[in-house]
């Protein structure tokens, strides 16, 4: 269950092109949830082709 600060982010099919392990993957959803898509948006973690988020409460 995700804490009312979080939230899931689907990614594009891009962010998985050549990606070898998890990190990699992090690596591309973080040039994908930039402060000008998603303003606020940290990421947690990678599961699939989902980003699990923390936003900052304002």
């Amino acid at each position: 269950m995700l804490d009312k600060n979080q939230s899931k982010v689907v990614l594009p099919s891009w962010c998985w092109k050549g990606v070898r392990n998890e990190k990699e993957a992090k690596a591309k959803a973080i040039e994908y949830i930039t402060p000008d898509r998603y303003p606020g948006y940290r990421i947690l973690s990678v599961k699939g082709d989902i980003a699990i988020c923390e936003r900052d409460v304002m």
